[in-house]
């Protein structure tokens, strides 16, 4: 995405076609709070962004398992002027990173890849990648949301809800930003804000703005220590959402710097 993308959800906020979304679960594949700014529809020929919305189980789960494992503290208290350089995973499984490092900026990063991988029409994929990203224990309720996203998508991009998309159907995500909460030792509450592009199927383009928060644990699976997305307990999910998670809002604007954004290095601002 280039300049012009940063220069036309300035110029976009303030049209009265922008609306702001409260839902419940992120698209990508289940963020307990998230809200959504829609920019307006525009030609293929201009650059993109846009955002899908679903809203489904945020959790009852009260017995929250997991380690307490001490992680340690890496990212910064502000925000750089470069932004912040996250981390990859020293290991892949079926293309897809994985081993992030035991650092709060590893949260950051298993979020991240989250929402770059969950962006398709193919339920098997989305499902795959809740899969391999979830807490064993959490595996089929975010296999289940993944599955229900894509769906989602599909209807928004008016493609059959089963079979081959057609193109110039697409969604894309491009995380900009993001906040970090620690909820207790090594379990943290991980908001990002990211540039979204749907294109639909007759070639409208949706531009969009989409914050999302999702609930990190490092725990150790079959022997090997990662960061797993988790459901959290019902006390967890009330406390992010009597405290306010940050919002969809343009990077450069006052609203941005006081929702605390912290910008990733080399993301279009």
């Amino acid at each position: 995405m280039r300049n012009g993308m940063s220069n036309r959800v300035n110029d976009s906020m303030g049209e009265s076609r922008t609306t702001l979304l409260r839902v419940g679960v992120l698209v990508a594949i289940a963020a307990l709070v998230a809200t959504a700014v829609w920019l307006g529809a525009r030609g293929r020929t201009d650059d993109n962004t846009g955002t899908d919305k679903t809203t489904g189980d945020s959790s009852s789960q009260t017995g929250q398992q997991g380690q307490n494992v001490s992680v340690d503290q890496v990212a910064p208290e502000s925000a750089p002027a470069d932004g912040v350089v996250i981390p990859t995973g020293a290991d892949h499984v079926d293309g897809y990173p994985t081993r992030f490092p035991q650092t709060d900026l590893g949260a950051v990063a298993l979020q991240v890849e989250v929402a770059k991988a969950q962006v398709g029409f193919d339920y098997d994929q989305a499902g795959a990648v809740a899969g391999l990203y979830a807490n064993p224990e959490d595996k089929a309720a975010f296999e289940q949301r993944a599955r229900d996203a894509v769906a989602l998508r599909r209807q928004q991009a008016g493609v059959p809800k089963e079979g081959d998309v057609p193109p110039p159907a697409s969604y894309a995500v491009t995380p900009i930003a993001y906040t970090l909460e620690e909820l207790d030792t090594g379990y943290y509450a991980v908001s990002l804000l990211s540039y979204v592009t749907l294109t639909t199927a007759n070639g409208k383009v949706s531009d969009g703005l989409y914050a999302g928060t999702q609930l990190m644990r490092w725990l150790e699976v079959d022997g090997v220590g990662d960061w797993r997305l988790v459901q959290g307990s019902t006390a967890d999910i009330e406390h992010l959402v009597s405290t306010g998670q940050p919002k969809a809002v343009a990077p450069g604007t006052p609203e941005y710097k006081q929702a605390g954004w912290i910008p990733i290095n080399g993301a279009p601002q």
